[in-house]
C-alpha cells in the first residue's frame, strides 16, 4: 500500500509540474488590434477659417491696429473748356483718378513691361508701360483744393487689420 501511496504522490506532483501552475501570475493572451486609417478631405473657405480664427482666438487679429493709406492726387484743368467750371470739373475728375491710381500702387503694386529698340549700336525706341490693377472700395477725399488751374485732392483709406490681413497676407 505504500507503494501505491507514493505512485499517487509522484503522479499529483508530476501532474502539477508539467501543467505549468497557471495561477496568479499568469498574463493573458495579447490581442491583436488593427488600426484603420482614414483620410477626411474637406474644403472650407475663407469665411469659414476667419470664423475658427476668431472663436477659437487662435490669432490675435482683433489686436491688429486700424491702416491708414493716404495720398494726394492732382489733376490739371484743359486749356479748351468751354467755361471755367468745366474746367475745374475735368482737373478734379483728373485728380481723383490720380489719387486712386497712386492708392492702386501702394496696395496692389505696379507691372512694369518695357522695351527698347536698338540699331546702329544707337537707342531708336524705348516704351515704357506701366499698369496697375486692383479694386478699391470705400476711399474716401478728406480735402480738396482749386488754384491757378491745378486741382487737389487728399484721399484716405483706412482699413481694419483683420481686413488687412484677410486681402493681402499671402
Amino acid at each position: 500500500m505504500s507503494k501505491f501511496i507514493v505512485l499517487v504522490i509522484s503522479s499529483f506532483t508530476a501532474l502539477i509540474v508539467l501543467s505549468g501552475c497557471n495561477g496568479m501570475n499568469s498574463k493573458p493572451a495579447p490581442r491583436k488590434v488593427t488600426v484603420v486609417k482614414q483620410t477626411i478631405i474637406q474644403k472650407a473657405s475663407a469665411k469659414d477659417i476667419a470664423k475658427v480664427i476668431r472663436d477659437e482666438k487662435l490669432a490675435q487679429v482683433s489686436n491688429m491696429p486700424e491702416k491708414d493709406f493716404v495720398v494726394y492726387g492732382e489733376g490739371i484743368a484743359p486749356m479748351d473748356t468751354v467755361s471755367p467750371a468745366q474746367a475745374t470739373a475735368l482737373a478734379k475728375r483728373a485728380a481723383v483718378i490720380d489719387a486712386y491710381r497712386q492708392l492702386g500702387e501702394k496696395l496692389f503694386g505696379v507691372r512694369v513691361n518695357a522695351k527698347e529698340t536698338v540699331k546702329d549700336a544707337a537707342l531708336k525706341d524705348s516704351r515704357i508701360v506701366t499698369q496697375v490693377n486692383g479694386l478699391i472700395k470705400n476711399a474716401n477725399i478728406t480735402e480738396n483744393s482749386y488754384k491757378d488751374g491745378l486741382y487737389t485732392v487728399r484721399m484716405e483709406l483706412k482699413m481694419s487689420g483683420a481686413r488687412w490681413k484677410e486681402i493681402f497676407s499671402y
